[in-house]
């Protein structure tokens, strides 16, 4: 049987019956009072899960190591046929090559043959272009100097007289005819023409050479360097060759003798005993490794797992089996009558043990979940608490600005109204002075007065002109603090502003969020105090039914199970069957027990 075709309900159920059939009344007592997995129920189960388990294990290493012996077989076979495939292949191309390689060999001696053959051929032309620009040079130089002696020859015919101080940049060169007297000058200036027209005839021929040479030229030109590119192309090809006939293709052989080797070698090992699986590829094996560790571990942890729901599983169908055996007296272990009650006493309260050892489970999650809930609301209102402290201390610096600035605007204010006193004192005085020098000014003009008295207009538009200055003053001295106090108007604003945000999250957070976070710890604190006090009843009422359970035993002496005396906790049952109306377990009446008679 697999390890996944076991029912472990059923293992353990059969396991359990067995233990239960093999043993006494003391041994089933003792298991009923231990309240854990049964040890002779697991440790079958245990070898019998471990040998399946192993059995699996070996199943699947054989049956993995089969399917990678086959996969490496096949991959062998097209192995070997694709080598062969491609040997037939590289040899055709290997013939293929070498004949490649002798054309190519000769390309090249032909491209240097030709290459070195246009080159004289683009040299020599080269050589004839350059002569010929440099005769037409010559020629240029040559007609410059005619024109130069016609020039100097017009002078002395336009200017007989004259000192012959021209004041030219005569050519180079030396002159062809020397100076000349008047009647030989026509004759001079004649056969000077003629020869520039020759000389211009023999340019225009040199023009046209030259033009045609410098077309040949560049004709050569191209044909030597479409000459270089193909030998640089047939170069490039012929190392491309050379090395697939050197080193690549004889690579290819050298690594497919290698493959040859090693499957050579692995089919020696399928052939024979191969514990090592040589047979197999150093890249197949490790993936063989790898597939085996892997299902390994999930028939391990398969085992584990049944395992654990054995042991899970195991006091509980102990409970229940021998709760069935005790009922069927004929089929139950060798036991008394008084033995069998006994048991039936104890299993009903390991039974009742078991439900609120479930309900102490979900009490114990309960504790655990509201722990979690209030360390949760705990650290919230720390948080919360480190936040309002935040709020309540944080930007000082705008309390002190707010402080400084509206002690500034305090003066400001001051200096605003001061300023405004004097402004208006000063535009008083110089309409006063303005007045009283325009008055003045009249009545000295309507009257006959000596100039002196002209000092009085005088100085009163004086006084006017200085008053009207410090007004003007006064304004802006008036003006400057108004603005400075409005600048500081907004930035107290801006700073009430910020601080009333804080504050007003600070009073939300006070007397909101922190009062609700304390109400809400103060019901988790009371829900948890509550849940462990159940839990302490819980545990002290388990404590106190296991004492009880404990405390029931059987009078236990051979054959005689009525007589003699008992020490301790020991009950008396009753030899003779209970009535069919009599209930099933005895009735428990404080730390005694009710048989019913």
């Amino acid at each position: 049987m697999a390890l996944s075709e076991i029912i472990i309900n059923d293992v353990v159920q059969y396991q359990t019956n067995t233990v239960i059939s093999e043993s006494n009344y003391h041994i089933l007592r003792q298991y009923l009072l231990e309240r854990k997995p049964l040890s002779r129920v697991l440790n079958p189960i245990n070898s019998l899960l471990s040998e399946h388990c192993d059995k699996d294990k070996q199943a699947i290493i054989n049956h993995l190591t089969q399917l990678a012996c086959e996969s490496q077989r096949n991959y062998d076979i097209q192995e070997a046929m694709s080598d062969e495939q491609e040997r037939v292949n590289e040899n055709s191309l290997m013939i293929n090559y070498r004949s490649e390689l002798l054309t190519l060999e000769n390309t090249l001696k032909q491209l240097d043959t030709k290459c070195f053959q246009q080159q004289r051929q683009y040299n020599q032309v080269s050589r004839q272009f350059n002569e010929l620009k440099v005769n037409l040079t010559h020629i240029n130089q040559s007609i410059d100097r005619i024109r130069y002696e016609r020039q100097l020859l017009d002078q002395q015919l336009n200017h007989p007289y004259s000192d012959g101080n021209v004041h030219t940049n005569p050519p180079t060169h030396t002159r062809i005819y020397p100076d000349l007297s008047l009647p030989q000058a026509p004759l001079t200036r004649d056969r000077l023409l003629q020869e520039e027209n020759r000389l211009i005839e023999e340019r225009q021929r040199l023009m046209h050479l030259v033009n045609s040479k410098e077309a040949e030229k560049e004709k050569e030109e191209q044909n030597l360097n479409r000459l270089h590119k193909e030998k640089k192309e047939t170069e490039g090809r012929y190392s491309e060759v050379k090395h697939q006939i050197d080193i690549a293709l004889p690579n290819s052989e050298q690594q497919r003798q290698i493959r040859n080797q090693e499957r050579l070698a692995r089919e020696q090992a399928r052939a024979s005993y191969d514990p090592h699986l040589l047979q197999l590829s150093h890249k197949n094996l490790e993936a063989l490794k790898r597939d085996i560790e892997i299902q390994t571990r999930e028939l391990d942890e398969r085992r584990n797992q049944l395992m654990s729901e054995a042991k899970e599983m195991s006091y509980k169908i102990y409970l229940t089996q021998l709760e069935q055996v005790l009922q069927e007296s004929e089929n139950g272990p060798q036991i008394t009558f008084n033995e069998n009650n006994a048991l039936k006493m104890i299993l009903a309260m390991m039974k009742n043990m078991e439900e609120m050892a479930e309900k102490e489970k979900d009490i114990a999650s309960s504790i655990e979940k509201e722990r979690h809930n209030l360390h949760s609301l705990q650290k919230s209102l720390v948080a919360y608490t480190r936040q309002l402290e935040q709020y309540l201390t944080s930007d000082p610096h705008l309390v002190k600005q707010n402080k400084s600035l509206t002690e500034e605007n305090v003066q400001l204010q001051q200096y605003s109204e001061s300023a405004a006193g004097w402004r208006t004192k000063a535009y008083y005085a110089s309409l006063f002075s303005v007045g009283g020098s325009l008055i003045s000014t009249g009545i000295l003009n309507t009257f006959i007065i000596s100039p002196v008295f002209f000092a009085i207009p005088g100085a009163l538009a004086a006084l006017g002109v200085v008053s009207f200055v410090i007004a003007v003053v006064s304004h802006c001295q008036k003006y400057f603090s108004d603005v400075q106090m409005e600048i500081n108007d907004q930035k107290i604003e801006k700073n009430e502003l910020v601080l009333m945000k804080q504050w007003k999250k600070a009073n939300e957070l006070s007397l909101t969020t922190i009062p609700a976070l304390n109400a809400k710890i103060e019901k988790s604190e009371k829900e948890l105090y509550a849940l462990e006090q159940k839990l302490q009843d819980q545990q002290h009422t388990m404590d106190l039914l296991l004492n009880k359970a404990q405390n029931i035993t059987s009078n236990y002496y051979g054959s005689s199970n009525f007589f003699g005396n008992t020490t301790g906790n020991v009950f008396y049952l009753p030899t003779a069957p209970l009535h069919e109306d009599s209930p099933l377990y005895p009735e428990i009446e404080g730390e005694r027990v009710n048989y019913g008679y």
